[in-house]
């Protein structure tokens, strides 16, 4: 009888409109289905694309772009470096049709206290005040925000985009 009753509660919670569940953190660009196909040439982009799973905005805790798709996401595993075991962040990478200026205005705005700098092209805004250098181990395990210009055919999932975003996280 217990069981019922539980049951009952849990469905009519799960079927009541104030039953929230997360907010992901931003769409997901549509993955065209010839693009699954084995022998396309962008099948490997495509599968990545479509097998990524989507963080929620409280897992992220930082601002998404509201104008970004998401392109792919990586969730790697702890390794070891110099015989220290690390958790390296999480990624998300995003595309928009928007200038650059405009999403690293966002950005600048949202995390007004964390620290910026510049490197490849690229706008960095990381939390802390510390160094921050890409390429090195400290890029791996704090959080950050790169915003630069999309390259030619950059992604083919996203082929007129103009600014790339990486949101690397610890969730």
């Amino acid at each position: 009888m217990n069981i019922v009753l539980g049951l009952c509660i849990t469905i009519s919670l799960m079927l009541s409109p104030s039953f929230v569940q997360a907010e992901p953190f931003a769409q997901k660009v549509e993955v065209p289905k010839h693009m699954l196909e084995p022998t396309h040439p962008d099948a490997l982009d495509a599968m990545m694309s479509k097998n990524s799973k989507i963080p929620s905005r409280q897992d992220v805790g930082l601002p998404s772009y509201h104008e970004a798709k998401i392109i792919y996401t990586q969730q790697p595993s702890s390794s070891t470096i110099n015989g220290q075991k690390l958790e390296p962040n999480h990624m998300i990478f995003m595309g928009t049709n928007d200038p650059v200026d405009h999403v690293y205005s966002f950005y600048q705005e949202a995390l007004a206290d964390w620290s910026s700098t510049e490197a490849f092209g690229a706008h960095i805004l990381y939390e802390g005040t510390g160094e921050f250098e890409l390429m090195h181990e400290s890029s791996m395990t704090t959080p950050h925000v790169q915003i630069r210009e999309a390259s030619p055919q950059e992604s083919p999932l996203m082929p007129d985009m103009s600014t790339v975003i990486e949101v690397y996280y610890r969730p």
